[in-house]
């Protein structure tokens, strides 16, 4: 199959676009690195240059250079991670989330009637759920995002489900969870040398003695121990499910969703104890207030993907731990 993957410079779009090669099927990427480098890209042009082609390009601008570089490709899928995604950044810097995250899919869908490309795999997030009550959370839940990052999330779910009612689309939106870990050949991992939002990224910098301490945001939740429970799912899960939405999206008419998690909540303070515990590396962490846009409970019913895509995870919390540390602990960084 011959994939676009767009913002396939990412953690989990060059992970994605790695394992997909690895299984014999062509990518051309596209990414604008407002929030990435190349190094993902020069890694993966590396191992398969014969199969991998990349442009630089920011899909929120003009698209009819992706479409010019697309004619000569015979796409049949698109997958679409690319967009800013710090729920924290979100909040005081809506316009540019907003101009990011919305246009971008608007010229991306632009690009893919004219071409007549049909199927589309939609990185979307637990984030449209906001603080919900009813957990674990159903595709069926109430829609309510607390931040500006998961409205973006909803609106592009709104506008992917309007226009595949045009029947010229295929949809099929992942609500990931929290994915953390690295894939089996531990060449990519999620980047920890900026500032990253991420949790697992700023546990790792303490763990690299880069800082300190970690900053726990809230421990006053109605949780089990008071901070945040999320449920964390492998990155090579979340690739799976994506090559389970890529085997079934031709058959799929119309706008179709799925969360993408475990089905258990972790707290914080449990996933920085678990880290410890395989690892035996000591991660001191200090209490903070609560951030603006965070919720107490968010974890993941998957029925509906394991009926539907027949996937389910299979790595569990030791696994995520080991596999993010394991990737990182011998750089020079």
């Amino acid at each position: 199959m011959n994939i676009l993957v767009t913002g396939a410079a990412g953690f989990l779009g060059s992970t994605f676009a790695f394992e997909v090669l690895n299984e014999g099927h062509n990518v051309i990427g596209v990414d604008n690195f407002c929030n990435s480098t190349d190094k993902n890209i020069k890694l993966i042009q590396k191992h398969f240059p014969d199969s991998f082609n990349f442009y630089e390009i920011d899909l929120s601008e003009c698209c009819k250079g992706l479409e010019s570089y697309l004619k000569r490709e015979n796409i049949e899928a698109v997958v679409h991670f690319a967009g800013l995604k710090a729920v924290g950044e979100s909040e005081s810097k809506p316009i540019l989330y907003w101009e990011n995250n919305l246009i971008s899919t608007f010229n991306l869908v632009k690009v893919m009637r004219n071409l007549k490309i049909k199927n589309i795999i939609f990185s979307s997030s637990a984030t449209v759920y906001g603080n919900n009550q009813n957990q674990p959370l159903t595709e069926d839940n109430a829609l309510s995002p607390m931040s500006c990052y998961g409205s973006t999330k909803i609106s592009n779910e709104f506008f992917l489900k309007d226009i595949s009612k045009l029947n010229e689309f295929n949809v099929i939106s992942l609500r990931y969870f929290n994915p953390v870990g690295a894939h089996k050949e531990k060449v990519i991992f999620e980047e920890y040398d900026q500032q990253p939002n991420n949790l697992m990224p700023r546990i790792i910098r303490v763990a690299k003695k880069i800082d300190q301490e970690i900053l726990v945001f809230g421990k006053d939740y109605e949780t089990r121990d008071g901070t945040g429970e999320r449920d964390y799912i492998h990155v090579s899960d979340l690739v799976d499910a994506h090559i389970c939405a890529m085997g079934k999206i031709t058959r799929m008419k119309g706008f179709n969703v799925f969360n993408i998690g475990t089905g258990d909540k972790t707290s914080v303070l449990e996933l920085i104890s678990t880290f410890e515990e395989q690892n035996n590396v000591k991660i001191p962490y200090q209490i903070a207030e609560r951030r603006d846009g965070d919720v107490a409970i968010c974890y993941a019913d998957p029925t509906e993907a394991k009926k539907v895509l027949g996937w389910k995870s299979k790595f569990n919390l030791a696994a995520m731990c080991k596999d993010s540390w394991d990737a990182v602990k011998n750089g020079t960084n």
